[in-house]
């Protein structure tokens, strides 16, 4: 169930971000640099003066929850605040998949067996961490006349030992603090600062039993040393399998593809191997696959020891594979993606492949039966981001609906069966797990594949898509460089 947060409560937490972290006397330019008010009147110092808070909430009132959104991102960028930060992420990456209390309880109940809730780690600095300082360290003494937090767990966990893992969590907030604060907390107790070896593997297990059954599980996401990084990620989100046979960037002739092996999935190229590229390698841990991942085993296979060359040689080949097509959105849609974000993210940014034939087999020997050869599986492009995504970009051009004309080969007539499967197809990949994004010919009109150049319009198509698909999956920010499109 999807979560809703009041704009009343993100208004609030801007408004308190920035009077906390502003001085009165800057608040007005603060607010135009971070799109709140366009520009500085001549009352605005005074009204600034009487009450930051209220000076920035009024002019929050008029702004839409994408644009209240935009301007809490920007503003955490500048000033420092758990508040803002708990209510973006429960607006945003949160939303929508929630863990339920019953399931959060039985989380609880799961890490009650451990002998120390954090390892060595300081008990009091690890909760402060994860729940905040002010939740656990303020004092309400004062006005209340009651315990801090801070010291009931120094008589309970410290001193003495008669409140359990369960009973302290939830006492600090386990229940109802926000999700990212949640996970956190199970990222910390499974990080190998905390726990190590069989105690790690064991309690990342016993976590996943109560977590999926509201569709999260554990999984590692990383390594440190060698050890195991563990991050909480849903456990239904993406294809399922493991990659194997990343084939791509044709250039001719179509490969032939056969079972080499067919209890353990792997693939041989019997004809046309020549014309493709195959990345043999595992997959990252983070389970994206990265320029600079592409560029390292491409460097590696070639022998080539300077990273610009291997970086320019990469480039160039699929670029050839692009061209090959002779495709004006296919061009126009790998040339703005590689033209916007090579400088916005660099080696960090996830590899567009093009003309990808297979990137893995999710069918075991008893499902596939007796076939050895494989059905066609070919792809415009294929982007594989985190926890499982893959995201499949088709360009249609008539031939995906249509047939030409006996009479007049450029006239080309609407063909149902042509539509069927397409639309076939594309039910195949979706309930496979993909994501799969057709775009139309038409979208393209001012590509000019004689002199390889990308009119306005269809740059606009490419970067307003890819600014959207990449902020959905994480691998930009609201306020990232990339021009936001609304």
């Amino acid at each position: 169930m999807a979560i809703v947060v009041p704009l009343e409560t993100l208004r609030d937490h801007i408004a308190e971000a920035i009077a906390a972290s502003v001085k009165a006397y800057n608040v007005p330019a603060a607010c135009v640099r971070l799109g709140i008010q366009g520009s500085i009147e001549e009352s605005d110092g005074t009204e600034a003066f009487g009450s930051k808070r209220m000076y920035v909430k009024s002019r929050l009132l008029s702004l839409s929850r994408a644009d209240l959104l935009h301007v809490a991102e920007a503003t955490l960028l500048e000033c420092a605040s758990e508040d803002l930060s708990d209510t973006v992420s429960e607006m945003t990456r949160h939303a929508e998949h929630r863990i339920s209390e019953l399931v959060r309880r039985d989380v609880l109940k799961a890490i009650n067996p451990l002998s120390l809730l954090f390892g060595e780690l300081p008990l009091l600095d690890s909760l402060s961490e994860i729940f905040g300082v002010s939740i656990i360290r303020d004092d309400p003494g004062g006005i209340l006349g009651c315990d801090s937090l801070e010291r009931q767990i120094v008589q309970h966990c410290i001193r003495n030992d008669d409140w359990s893992h369960e009973e302290l969590l939830t006492r600090c907030g386990a229940l109802t603090c926000s999700q990212a604060r949640f996970f956190g907390l199970l990222e910390k107790l499974l990080h190998p600062m905390t726990r190590r070896d069989a105690e790690q593997g064991e309690l990342a297990e016993r976590i996943t039993q109560s977590l999926k059954r509201d569709g999260f599980t554990v999984r590692q996401i990383g390594a440190e040393s060698g050890y195991a990084i563990y991050g909480v990620v849903r456990s239904q989100l993406g294809v399922a399998g493991e990659m194997k046979n990343l084939i791509f960037a044709s250039i001719g002739e179509k490969p032939q593809l056969v079972f080499r092996d067919a209890v353990n999935n792997d693939v041989e190229i019997v004809k046309n191997a020549d014309k493709v590229l195959v990345f043999d390698r595992p997959l990252p841990s983070s389970g994206l696959l990265l320029w600079q991942d592409l560029q390292d085993w491409w460097a590696q296979a070639h022998g080539v020891s300077d990273a610009s060359a291997a970086k320019a040689q990469l480039y160039r080949r699929l670029l050839q594979s692009v061209r090959s097509a002779q495709s004006a959105g296919e061009y126009a849609l790998f040339h703005c993606y590689y033209e916007r974000y090579g400088a916005l993210l660099g080696s960090k940014m996830p590899v567009l492949l093009p003309q990808v034939y297979l990137h893995y087999d999710p069918y075991t020997r008893r499902e596939r039966g007796d076939e050895q050869v494989l059905a066609r599986q070919r792809m415009d492009f294929l982007l594989i981001l985190a926890q499982g995504a893959r995201i499949v970009l088709e360009v249609d051009g008539r031939h995906h609906y249509a047939v030409q004309d006996t009479a007049d080969p450029d006239l080309y007539i609407a063909n149902s069966k042509r539509y069927a499967e397409m639309a076939m197809e594309d039910r195949r990949l979706k309930l496979a797990g993909y994501e799969v994004y057709r775009f139309g010919g038409q979208e393209f009109m001012d590509v000019d594949l004689l002199s390889w150049t990308v009119g306005s319009n269809a740059q606009q198509v490419a970067a307003t898509f890819f600014d959207r698909l990449l902020k959905k999956h994480g691998v930009l920010s609201l306020t990232s460089g990339a021009v936001h499109h609304e």
